[in-house]
């Protein structure tokens, strides 16, 4: 009879070692999920950050070396975008309609979206 005791001991230790670990392992997803959502904010208010400082560039506001030629670089690869963006709607034999952005075909004369003259 001791050994049926000795091996059902065991056996409860066992289920409760492997509960313990369940418990911590679920503790430790949770935990992770919750640093990684705390980052996501950060990340969020970097590029808020980022954001308002390159707004600021636009507007002509005095800023730090460092600041303004990284603002210089993004004003540089804007302006790269628009212009790709314009020969895809050339390709496309499109256009953009200058006050809403609505692509256009080619030859329209006002704006189907905002009804500006083209």
């Amino acid at each position: 009879m001791s050994v049926f005791n000795e091996l059902t001991q065991k056996v409860s230790n066992t289920a409760k070692a492997a509960a313990k670990k369940s418990n911590d392992i679920v503790e430790i997803t949770k935990l992770n999920m919750s640093i990684s959502a705390e980052e996501d904010k950060i990340k969020k208010l970097y590029t808020e950050i980022g954001k308002a400082l390159y707004e600021a560039y636009k507007k002509g506001e005095v800023l730090p070396d460092a600041f303004r030629e990284s603002c210089e670089k993004i004003k540089t690869y804007d302006e790269n975008i628009k212009h790709m963006k314009q020969k895809v709607l050339e390709l496309k034999n499109l256009k953009a309609c200058p006050n809403c952005g609505a692509e256009l075909e080619a030859d329209v004369l006002y704006c189907s979206k905002c009804g500006t003259k083209q």
